[in-house]
């Protein structure tokens, strides 16, 4: 598994050739997540600003990935995690807020992904997120006579619990580990470690499914605002052509003017237009970069197909959320396409 960045800092191999250690900051926010091997996300920045961030992505055994993302900006993730692996992840920043496939999430939450389930995180004001991907039987394996229970506890939905400590003690554990192998990457030769560092996060999860309990305490119920942004997001990237205002929106959707404006507002810190805005402005991005070694359209053909007919708003608007101009990122794409001679 490599992540191709020429920034990653001295991976490590175990003797399959699979890298266990790697680090890689990024200062284009749809780098982020690039050759993951238990992910296939798209991440979209929502807030105005150079973008500056970094993944540190370790594998303790083929069954086991813990993953820090961290972004300077206001980041919407969208994919979906591997078959036979489910993930627990938790919020690492103090006072973060967002939303995590349609429920609210905050920094005393830990949020379930089943085996091979799409999802969606948004994280208000900046993402700074920790993670462990785990084998289904590796789990399994591990809670031995607790497995009727846990296998219980593994939904086939994802959902939020609200838990501070078991949050605190996921967050607290999880970074400690990716902190540790960061100084010392050789801790990752030593079975011995690896074995330590294994046990505890698969202790970590059991606690947070919490298979004693008689009932559980995951939300299975998203909210009606977090429903609301979550779909209406959605329908803009499923249909660029279908540029509907807000009017059109509130009778698509059947809801009032106030409910669409109170609920962007208050998840995402901004309003409908602006968010959708940012929203088809990544969407643009995403296609000029991906056409900067082969620009078959025009940046101009592509930010049309997008809704952004006047040329010169569409400029200042891409640059103010990216902090460059569309013709800059093409530049910059060409020659991360270029093959080195």
């Amino acid at each position: 598994m490599a992540i191709n960045n020429p920034t990653s800092i001295s991976p490590m191999a175990d003797p399959r050739g699979q890298e266990m250690a790697a680090m890689t900051r990024v200062d284009d926010v749809s780098e982020l997540g690039n050759e993951l091997a238990a992910w296939d996300a798209v991440y979209e920045q929502l807030s105005p600003g150079v973008f500056n961030g970094s993944i540190r992505e370790i594998w303790i055994d083929e069954r086991l990935e813990i993953l820090w993302e961290v972004g300077s900006q206001a980041i919407w993730t969208a994919g979906s995690n591997v078959e036979g692996m489910v993930s627990l992840g938790v919020p690492v920043a103090s006072g973060a807020a967002g939303i995590y496939c349609g429920v609210p999430l905050d920094d005393g939450a830990v949020s379930f992904l089943p085996a091979g389930k799409e999802f969606e995180i948004y994280c208000r004001g900046r993402m700074d997120i920790v993670s462990a991907t785990i084998g289904e039987t590796l789990l399994a394996e591990f809670a031995a006579g607790e497995s009727l229970q846990l296998a219980d506890r593994i939904f086939r939905q994802p959902l939020v619990r609200q838990h501070p400590l078991q949050a605190a003690k996921l967050r607290r554990g999880l970074a400690e580990i990716v902190r540790a192998v960061h100084l010392h990457p050789e801790l990752l030769k030593i079975d011995a470690s690896r074995k330590a560092m294994r046990d505890c996060v698969l202790t970590l999860a059991l606690e947070a499914f919490d298979v004693n309990a008689k009932r559980t305490s995951w939300n299975l119920h998203p909210s009606a605002k977090a429903w609301i942004v979550r779909t209406i997001r959605e329908h803009a990237l499923a249909h660029p052509e279908d540029q509907l205002n807000i009017g059109d929106l509130c009778r698509f959707y059947r809801i009032s003017r106030r409910s669409l404006q109170y609920a962007f507002e208050e998840l995402t810190g901004m309003g409908a237009v602006q968010f959708l805005r940012n929203v088809r402005l990544n969407a643009v991005r995403r296609e000029i970069r991906r056409l900067a070694s082969n620009p078959v359209e025009s940046i101009a053909g592509i930010a049309a197909r997008w809704g952004f007919w006047h040329l010169p708003r569409f400029a200042e608007y891409y640059r103010g959320l990216f902090g460059e101009l569309p013709s800059e990122t093409r530049k910059q794409g060409s020659q991360l396409n270029t093959p080195e001679s």
